[in-house]
């Protein structure tokens, strides 16, 4: 089934790859800064998820690496850093929204505080894996990291 399962995930791989390359061949022809914002941005996340898809497959295939101590340090530091520039900006985002009247924009910062949240959910997880610095499964860390983060069901 593993072998199955991680080549279900490198088709994935190419789906989302194709996704972003064709989002973005066709925002070069879009003079739309708003447009063109939005399909850079989806085509920005089909690249993410694809490293994900990898990152995925290189866990199912046991070749992911441990933490070294240097890399713990260097992460607790950058997390902590982020995670209080998430907390300003949703606050900031919030704080827009509640005087800004046009719903289209109040649509663009709603988009852009629901991945402000994902984001801060996760770190908070990755924060928590890298405080414990202990030994972490990969599927702990995944279960550490994603926990908390709010999906739509």
């Amino acid at each position: 089934m593993s072998g199955q399962l991680t080549s279900m995930i490198m088709d994935m791989v190419k789906y989302e790859e194709w996704n972003a390359t064709g989002l973005e061949n066709a925002s070069l022809n879009v003079s739309n800064v708003m447009v063109k914002a939005l399909m850079a941005g989806i085509a920005y996340d089909s690249r993410k998820h694809a490293y994900l898809f990898r990152a995925l497959v290189e866990m199912l295939r046991g070749e992911s690496k441990p933490l070294t101590e240097s890399e713990y340090d260097m992460l607790g530091k950058a997390i902590t850093e982020h995670i209080n520039v998430e907390l300003k900006m949703m606050r900031d985002i919030e704080e827009l929204m509640n005087v800004i009247g046009d719903e289209r924009l109040k649509y663009v910062l709603k988009y852009i505080l629901d991945d402000e949240k994902r984001h801060h959910a996760l770190l908070l997880g990755l924060q928590e894996a890298v405080n414990r610095r202990e030994l972490v499964t990969e599927f702990d860390w995944l279960n550490i990291v994603w926990k908390d983060v709010p999906f739509f069901f």
